[in-house]
């Protein structure tokens, strides 16, 4: 049984989680709904409650596509980005999409073997939520405006350069940067190094963030607690059993700010008005989830992922599930202000602490019933104070 800390931020997300998870399995399984944690505020319980109902109306409404998700990341190379067009033409003539789909109200859509491919939920993020993402951004104010570069849009810099931004509407900043408690630096990687804070943490008071930041990251990690419940488990022992390597090598700061950071996945990146070609994302596992998600006043937006045959409504308060490796996607600009979170997980630090990676996740409603409520049973972490 996984203990945590009651100091730890993550202690709050789980009980979140506990609740979102078992509201949608009665919603599901037509039984009374689950009793509503004392522990959570008015807010959170709100926000809780409408992505449980968003994520069962997704769950009624699955799709499939003929698609082969397991053999098509056996292709992909390593570092696969998506930019090189012949690549993508070749790849789309050997895994052509039947047809295309328009997806503009909650769906799960798998692969032709029962993977799930994608959680697509308009309408998931509560606009309470939304403006504590919004408070927690500007936080961020600073490191966003230095991020913007010039003169280089190859390889990733394109993620950055100041030829993708549009002007705001309202004198938001734009930018894009990185957050974590723990991960490894480009090109600096285990054994030979060591994890640290993002320097965005370290630098651009990090403790106000992550205090800021705690609903919106408590709401996602029960999302992911539904939509790939053992993914959820393993990334909970992670951060549990990353608190143990701090405190073991005396690194105070990154204690701090893994007790402080109510999310399970290993980073963040805020983007502010950027729009973003189609690419993928070559750290991403095919087997796991990256959690898109958007706020801000704006007109219509559409994600396009070609190579699934899917486009899509991408409207402010959405949340987009799906490996960043296997989709390619894209977003045009906004009219409007849009500010993205994306949540993703670093397969090199869950290997740091010994923690085994987890494979795809089927659609099969007995596979959720078992693991939302006892996928504890092979993931044993224990954080007590005191204890090393």
């Amino acid at each position: 049984m996984i203990h945590i800390p009651p100091d730890w931020a993550l202690a709050t997300t789980h009980i979140a989680s506990e609740y979102v998870s078992c509201q949608f399995l009665a919603l599901i399984g037509g039984r009374p709904n689950a009793i509503p944690p004392l522990e959570l505020d008015f807010v959170m319980l709100a926000a809780c409650s409408k992505l449980a109902s968003t994520l069962t109306d997704a769950y009624q409404n699955p799709v499939t596509i003929n698609f082969d998700v397991a053999r098509y990341a056996d292709v992909l190379q390593m570092m696969e980005k998506g930019i090189n067009p012949a690549r993508e033409d070749s790849l789309l003539s050997r895994y052509p999409p039947d047809g295309q789909i328009y997806l503009d109200r909650p769906t799960v859509v798998c692969d032709k073997f029962g993977i799930i491919v994608l959680w697509y939920l308009p309408g998931a993020i509560d606009l309470l939520i939304q403006n504590d993402m919004a408070a927690a951004t500007a936080i961020m104010s600073v490191p966003l405006a230095r991020s913007v570069t010039s003169g280089a849009t190859t390889n990733n810099q394109w993620r950055t350069d100041s030829s993708n931004f549009y002007s705001s509407q309202c004198g938001g900043t734009l930018g894009c940067i990185n957050l974590s408690p723990a991960w490894f630096l480009q090109g600096h990687p285990a054994p030979k190094f060591h994890l640290h804070v993002s320097a965005t943490l370290k630098l651009f008071d990090g403790q106000s963030f992550c205090q800021a930041m705690q609903r919106p990251a408590a709401l996602i990690a029960a999302a992911l607690r539904v939509m790939h419940p053992n993914l959820y488990w393993s990334s909970l022992a992670m951060k549990l059993a990353l608190g143990l390597w701090a405190v073991d090598n005396k690194l105070d700061e990154m204690g701090d700010r893994l007790r402080e950071w109510a999310s399970v996945f290993t980073a963040l990146a805020i983007v502010c008005n950027r729009r973003s070609p189609m690419h993928r994302d070559p750290l991403s596992r095919p087997q796991w989830f990256d959690v898109m998600t958007t706020f801000s006043n704006y007109g219509v937006a559409r994600m396009k992922m070609p190579n699934l045959g899917i486009e899509s409504v991408y409207p402010a308060g959405a949340l987009v599930a799906g490996s960043g490796q296997i989709m390619r996607h894209g977003l045009d600009m906004a009219d409007g202000d849009r500010t993205a979170w994306v949540w993703y997980m670093r397969d090199d630090v869950h290997e740091f602490v010994d923690i085994p990676r987890v494979d795809y996740f089927k659609y099969r409603l007995t596979i959720w019933a078992e693991a939302v409520s006892a996928g504890t049973a092979e993931i044993n972490a224990d954080l007590s104070p005191g204890e090393n």
